[in-house]
């Protein structure tokens, strides 16, 4: 228990993000939550979007908003397709629609059970189909480009969790 309330202030990191290279170094990035129970609302300094979060209703929460593992493996989908986007653009090839897909398994044990070990996930498969002009090798190293840059890609296989990728080029 704390006997006086949590108060931390971090000084907020600033580096404007732009193209040119000392600069385009590092992206300074922060979200706030504020929350009661399991539902917490998450805002981003400067945006004017929030997001919500609850968990399953076995966990406790109320369901009422996607939980914190969901958005983790969403974000392992959407930082895939924009990583694709900015690779496609360096290296010159034409990408029409995506279609991500991430299965996970997620033990309980840890999490809900108390036991000793680690609660990351037991195993991740991203399944990516995306629409292309780049034939074979090309395609081949556009995943595998895509795959060495993404943040949470990297954020997953580094933290030693079992990580699969499938990807599937449909020619545009």
């Amino acid at each position: 228990m704390f006997r006086t309330p949590l108060t931390l202030t971090l000084p907020r990191l600033s580096r404007t993000f732009t193209t040119t290279p000392r600069q385009a170094q590092s992206l300074a990035l922060q979200i706030h939550g504020t929350g009661t129970g399991t539902v917490q609302t998450i805002t981003v300094p400067d945006k004017p979007y929030t997001i919500s979060t609850d968990t399953y209703t076995v966990l406790g929460g109320g369901d009422a908003s996607p939980s914190p593992v969901s958005y983790a493996l969403a974000s392992l989908s959407s930082c895939n397709q924009v990583t694709g986007f900015v690779v496609a653009k360096d290296h010159g090839i034409q990408v029409g629609k995506w279609e991500v897909t991430v299965d996970a398994l997620l033990p309980t044990a840890v999490l809900v059970g108390g036991a000793q070990g680690n609660p990351n996930f037991e195993e991740v498969r991203l399944a990516v189909k995306v629409q292309t002009d780049a034939k074979g090798a090309d395609f081949e190293h556009f995943a595998a480009e895509v795959d060495r840059r993404c943040p949470i890609t990297q954020l997953f296989k580094r933290s030693g969790v079992v990580f699969k990728s499938q990807w599937v080029n449909e020619q545009l």
